[in-house]
């Protein structure tokens, strides 16, 4: 054959619509989605039967169209000795068509899409049900039988060997597509899968990210399409957008689109829709998929600034300790101020061992762990870490401990964090009695979004530039090693509950510091967080902060709400992360702010609009 008779017959089979072409509809609940594991395992040698109920009201716009094979989705290939797909009127009437591929066929058993096409298409007749499926026989234990994520009655039959049909939507719906051929295949008909937003909640005149999914269930290419989302109880609150994109049949795509909504009311809960219209500008044959609810969200006016909590478990039986305090060293000094200020740590001298230094909270903090073996012994070790408590997705046990990691990786870690921002504030204010190292901590703030089940304050009082004690000479400790974040004194292992008056909250305690400690080298660190007695990875810190104990200086907070009473020259205004805003308080926006004087006295300053 020439070379340009050979790109003519090409052209033939590729060009959608020419006669030539063979276009298959591929109708069924899963999506064009197949596990890669079944949740279904049969012993030994056995045939396996599963199948999809297609109703007459699903096959209503394909009358005319037939029946022309099966699209049957397997989870392993693994001891498949022959795969059968059918089409039936009910669940044990006769094969209407089948097909059939073995070991020995041209086309094999796979993992993934089997695409079975009939020798004869099966004509759909208006007004009747079918059930689509597959029978798999086995030679030994296998586990074939595709289920993937989704709800549907129909979604999921299947006859185990000597059982009857039973329907299994426990475990989703099954990977089995009918193949449909014909003149009234839909040709535009887009489906809105998913979509979310990237928070849960709105503030206010701020950017939101819907994350969606969008399958072309037409035959048609897509190259463009209409987004649409609003709130329920505003619906000419829209953003609509035309998107760009190339869609061929069958095919998803995963998009992620920032918009913004103005006029929302502030502590008023709005439910999100989403909808995509007019695929290239045609209405929609399905419209009744198009259309989806997003989530609803409250609507707050502010957030605040995160100071990350990070805890190590270190001891010094620990070998490897001195390097990862190294690791905090190194990732400290590559951090700019801001971020500097924004970081708490915590040293809990547990997990490998105890020492001197250990205090009965560190103990009891191993609990964090939660890696028991099968004789009910936790599983430690050291050094170890936990970033405001939030769950480790490594882990197959739910626990907020993960190891040290390279000083890069680290940073990261806690700067992502650094930029969560925080729904409740914390600030630390109280009085220092050197004489008697006795410190009286109030620790206060606010919350714009009650999120916290069981809110607790914790308080310690941690030292750096500690010398060692028991082993002095540490294996991986070099000559003059320190320990820094010693914890010193401590309010309550797991917290205590706060004073609320509406969203504002106070809690006040007294710590004593030990007899040696040096004052110049410690720091208050408290934080905000929610506390489970059953469940480790549920007791996340919210919002923390930290104040050097030389710069503690008032015993509570006094509220001042006439702003023009304030003398700008005398006072300096702090935000309730800590952070000098300087004396303009004409240009502060609405809020709860911290203000202090030449002598060090503060108050809280309520701010309206």
């Amino acid at each position: 054959m020439k070379l340009k008779s050979l790109i003519i017959l090409l052209a033939a089979i590729l060009i959608p619509g020419m006669a030539s072409a063979q276009t298959f509809y591929k109708l069924g609940y899963c999506n064009g989605k197949v596990a890669s594991e079944s949740g279904l395992e049969v012993d030994g040698a056995a045939a396996v039967e599963a199948a999809v109920k297609l109703s007459a009201s699903d096959l209503q716009r394909f009358s005319g169209d037939a029946f022309a094979g099966v699209n049957a989705g397997l989870a392993n290939k693994l001891n498949v000795l022959r795969l059968t797909a059918w089409v039936r009127e009910s669940l044990d009437g006769k094969n209407l068509a089948d097909t059939v591929i073995d070991l020995h066929s041209k086309q094999r058993p796979r993992t993934g899409w089997n695409v079975m096409q009939f020798k004869s298409p099966v004509a759909i007749e208006s007004g009747k049900d079918y059930y689509v499926g597959y029978t798999v026989e086995q030679t030994k234990k296998a586990a074939v039988v595709s289920f993937v994520d989704g709800t549907s009655a129909n979604g999921s039959f299947v006859k185990l060997p000597g059982a009857d049909w039973t329907s299994r939507t426990d475990l989703g719906v099954l990977s089995i597509e009918a193949l449909i051929s014909g003149d009234n295949l839909p040709k535009h008909d887009l489906q809105l899968t998913d979509a979310s937003f990237d928070t849960d909640y709105y503030l206010t005149d701020s950017t939101i990210s819907l994350s969606y999914q969008v399958r072309n269930e037409g035959i048609e290419r897509v190259n463009y399409y209409t987004l649409k989302v609003w709130p329920k109880e505003d619906p000419g609150n829209v953003f609509t957008k035309k998107i760009n994109q190339t869609l061929n049949y069958g095919i998803e795509r995963s998009n992620l689109q920032a918009m913004q909504f103005k006029n929302l009311e502030v502590g008023k809960t709005y439910t999100f829709m989403a909808s995509i219209e007019k695929p290239d500008d045609f209405d929609d044959e399905t419209p009744a998929d198009n259309e989806r609810e997003v989530c609803t969200l409250p609507v707050i006016n502010k957030v605040f600034p995160r100071t990350a909590i990070l805890e190590e478990f270190t001891t010094e039986l620990c070998s490897n300790c001195p390097a990862a305090a190294q690791t905090l060293h190194d990732m400290i000094e590559g951090m700019d101020a801001d971020r500097q200020s924004r970081l708490a740590i915590v040293c809990h001298h547990s997990g490998f061992h105890t020492d001197s230094f250990t205090l009965p909270c560190d103990n009891d903090y191993v609990w964090f762990f939660n890696n028991y073996n099968n004789l009910g012994q936790l599983y430690t070790y050291a050094p170890g870490f936990m970033l405001d408590r939030i769950k480790e997705d490594g882990p197959a046990y739910d626990t907020p401990v993960f190891n040290n990691l390279p000083v890069g990786t680290f940073k990261e870690k806690v700067t992502r964090e650094q930029d969560v921002p925080a729904l409740y504030s914390v600030t630390v204010t109280g009085s220092h009695d050197k004489e008697n190292r006795k410190i009286e901590v109030t620790v206060s703030g606010e919350s714009v979004l009650e999120k916290l089940e069981n809110p607790r304050v914790t308080v310690y009082l941690v030292e750096d530039n500690v010398k060692p004690s028991d082993r002095p000479g540490q294996a991986g400790a070099s000559t003059g090693y320190l320990h820094n974040h010693v914890t010193r004194a401590y309010n309550s292992t797991w917290g205590a509950p706060a004073e609320w008056t509406g969203a504002d909250y106070t809690y006040s305690c007294t710590l004593e510091y030990p007899e040696g400690c040096d004052p110049t080298n410690m720091q208050v660190v408290a934080f905000i967080g929610n506390y489970d007695s059953k469940n480790p990875v549920n007791c996340e810190i919210a919002n923390g902060a930290k104040v050097n104990l030389l710069e503690i200086s008032t015993n509570g907070i006094g509220c001042i709400r006439d702003m023009d009473a304030i003398d700008a020259e005398t006072v300096r205004v702090y935000d309730l992360s800590g952070r000098c805003l300087g004396n303009d308080t004409d240009s502060l926006p609405a809020g709860i702010y911290i203000l202090r004087d030449a002598l060090g006295n503060s108050a809280k300053i309520l701010k309206s609009k």
